[in-house]
């Protein structure tokens, strides 16, 4: 009877695990601490309402629409804040003993990041845009992705800490690379990466890149312009960290998965 209940059992198990997929099941990586407006959730190809509180897995797609807000906290206290008519997606979260490892992706709108040191162990946090990168170990940036004309252009602005900034071209190559401090902007079109100061009063989706401004160390490939303002934007930022160094990975697209 025992033998033929603990079958029944286990039978009942691997049909579960079969029909539901299984980041139904995984556990949550984070939760929502504020929702405002009309945010929706794709969680495991089922779309939802999320609350103050609901539970964030890995592959899960967060839309906020217009005048609509959310922000998310991680399971390493780490926060992202989501401007409307953003389109973000948890690409991949986790952390395992001394191992840490966070990839994000921004494909339209505006994000809002604070990310937690993570001590005595290996780090990686990356946000990818259409088209460049920013991330990384204790540090506050913020990004915007837009159209500034015909151009998909990416803005990354470190608020705290520093960044490493990579450009990709149209097949998704690293094409230059530059990391930018705290109070610096940079944004990313075209392949082309272009440093200046934060300016003062600028709206969300200014730049204000001017001449004889520019913080270019560390570029490695390509050529940085440094000239007129450039509205807001960018192409993608991604900053990956591993123990004590900052080091780039480039992403491809936005549907690139590690």
């Amino acid at each position: 009877m025992i033998r033929t209940r603990l079958k029944a059992f286990l039978v009942a198990l691997l049909v579960i695990q079969l029909v539901i997929p299984s980041t139904i099941l995984a556990a949550a990586i984070g939760q929502f601490s504020s929702v405002v407006g009309d945010v929706t959730q794709t969680t495991a190809g089922v779309v939802i309402k999320p609350e103050v509180k609901s539970p964030i897995q890995p592959k899960d797609l967060i839309v906020t629409g217009g005048r609509s807000t959310a922000s998310m906290i991680f399971d390493d206290e780490s926060t992202i804040g989501l401007a409307p008519n953003s389109n973000f997606e948890v690409k991949e979260f986790y952390i395992q003993e001394k191992t840490r490892k966070g990839l994000f992706s921004l494909t339209i709108g505006k994000l809002t990041a604070d990310v937690r040191k993570f001590i005595g162990g290996d780090s990686s946090f990356e946000v990818g845009t259409p088209t460049a990168v920013a991330g990384v170990r204790g540090t506050g940036f913020e990004i915007t992705v837009g159209m500034v004309g015909t151009q998909m252009t990416t803005t990354i602005t470190c608020t705290s800490g520093a960044l490493t900034v990579s450009a990709l071209s149209v097949t998704g190559v690293v094409v230059s690379t530059t990391t930018i401090v705290a109070g610096q902007t940079a944004v990313v079109s075209g392949g082309v990466i272009s440093v200046s100061a934060t300016v003062v009063g600028a709206g969300a989706g200014a730049a204000g890149v001017s001449a004889g401004t520019a913080a270019t160390a560390g570029v490695t490939v390509g050529t940085v312009a440094v000239g007129a303002a450039v509205a807001a934007a960018a192409v993608a930022a991604v900053v990956t960290t591993t123990g004590s160094e900052t080091t780039t990975t480039h992403h491809t697209t936005t549907t690139h998965h590690h």
